[in-house]
């Protein structure tokens, strides 16, 4: 049984170095549940990956802030863009390029935060975790992150988040997950989480 149908599921990636073993299976798990899922970046042009993997994105992430839009359409001589659909679940994907794309994009902070205050669910993997503490999402909350990652372990406790050593941690439904050895653990609850979100 598909437990994503009917749900729209967002993936940000670095617009280069992203980690292939974080991508492509939650690609993959979030298609075969069914989900309809995007693929949004800094730029719209091929990202290579960390092992010399590529994938085109789908949206800009700005253009994701909204959520699914279609075509625009002219109402009372204003050009409109139509909504069709809201993303139920955001994750954030790590590797080399996220420090340097990612942390601090303002687009997708104030995405993170719209999607979690609209009740859905948040994760991010790997170096993308400081992307939910530069949210503000993080602040007394148990997060994991690349063990050894100085920068990111940095970033998290400015966020003031609580650092554990765990493969994953899920709180409120915001999700961290060390790296991709702890992605298949994650994908369930995950898509469990994501199933009981509101549809709109």
């Amino acid at each position: 049984m598909e437990r994503l149908a009917g749900k729209n599921i967002l993936i940000v990636i670095p617009k280069d170095y992203y980690m292939e073993s974080e991508f492509d299976p939650i690609l993959e798990s979030m298609n075969a549940e069914g989900a309809t899922v995007l693929v949004a970046s800094n730029k719209l042009k091929d990202a290579v990956g960390m092992k010399g993997g590529k994938t085109t994105p789908d949206v800009l992430i700005v253009d994701a802030i909204e959520g699914i839009t279609g075509d625009s359409y002219v109402s009372a001589g204003k050009g409109v863009r139509q909504i069709k659909g809201v993303f139920h679940g955001v994750i954030v994907i790590g590797g080399n390029g996220a420090r340097s794309y990612l942390w601090k994009d303002e687009l997708l902070r104030l995405l993170i935060n719209d999607r979690y205050r609209s009740q859905m669910v948040i994760a991010a993997i790997g170096s993308a975790v400081p992307c939910l503490g530069k949210a503000g999402l993080l602040q007394s909350l148990e997060v994991t992150t690349e063990p050894g990652n100085t920068k990111a372990i940095a970033e998290l406790e400015d966020s003031k988040a609580i650092l554990v050593d765990e493969p994953m941690t899920a709180s409120e439904r915001i999700f961290t997950v060390r790296d991709a050895s702890a992605v298949p653990a994650f994908l369930d609850l995950f898509i469990e989480e994501v199933a009981k979100t509101p549809f709109k």
